[in-house]
């Protein structure tokens, strides 16, 4: 019997369809510049402010590829907004990273049954968390689940752009198991990235689940070494009660 289960966020929990990088940049660039004006700061030409912020972003994502940790991206926008000499009230910071993210946000969706699980495990005492790489705020992070009505789920989040490690480093998962009280055995790991989540948890102690979306698996073997995959959210209903968890039918 299971006692806990930790999912990844982006392509897990939030699907991110179709997001084509420049494409989004510019919506973001855009949402986050319009919102500064309105607040009648002085503002570069938009075409400076946005390449400013290209440049940051971009220089930022190698550093965490290269440190293998993330950074909150709200350190990245004030480093910015001073190199533009645009004084920003701090308690504005926050607001602004819901425009940078916002365009994302717009373009997610999550599984159909996802509440329809997530309710069942909560209802059989199954304690769940989320564990995530990111450089996106967690106000920002938190605000869309709340938007998703998924929020309640998860008392326990850890997001890489708040702790000092990321996956696969194992240090990450166990933050969260330390949270909720529960040892890795008793675990299983939900995520879609091979390398990042499956390996990642079972360098941690637990058992992985992989959401493959639909990805084909080479010669019948599991993502990684997971024990079971998903394509869906959904399929938990028929791959938890292996692991100990109450059918849904008989819940």
């Amino acid at each position: 019997m299971i006692d806990a289960v930790l999912f990844d966020l982006a392509n897990t929990l939030l699907n991110f369809d179709e997001l084509r990088p420049y494409r989004l940049f510019g919506e973001a660039s855009d949402d986050s510049y319009r919102y500064l004006k309105a607040l009648g700061l002085p503002l570069p030409d938009f075409n400076v402010y946005a390449r400013t912020y290209f440049w940051a972003f971009g220089r930022r994502l190698v550093w965490s590829r290269l440190r293998r940790r993330d950074e909150d991206c709200i350190n990245v926008m004030a480093m910015v907004l001073r190199r533009l000499n645009i004084q920003l009230p701090r308690e504005e910071y926050r607001a602004l990273a819901w425009m940078w993210y916002e365009a994302a946000a717009r373009r997610a969706h999550v599984d159909r049954g996802t509440h329809e699980v997530l309710g069942h495990l909560r209802r059989q005492g199954i304690k769940m968390a989320i564990v995530s790489n990111t450089l996106v705020p967690a106000s920002c992070l938190d605000r869309h689940l709340e938007t998703e009505g998924l929020l309640e789920y998860f008392p326990t989040r850890i997001y890489s752009s708040a702790v000092r490690f990321k996956k696969p480093h194992p240090a990450i998962f166990r933050l969260a198991l330390d949270e909720l009280k529960v040892q890795p055995q008793k675990a299983i790991f939900v995520g879609d990235s091979v390398r990042t989540d499956i390996r990642g948890a079972h360098r941690a102690g637990m058992a992985a689940i992989w959401k493959s979306g639909g990805r084909q698996i080479r010669a019948g073997i599991y993502g990684g070494g997971a024990e079971r995959v998903i394509k869906h959210i959904e399929d938990l209903r028929r791959i938890l009660p292996k692991f100990g968890v109450r059918e849904w039918a008989n819940a």
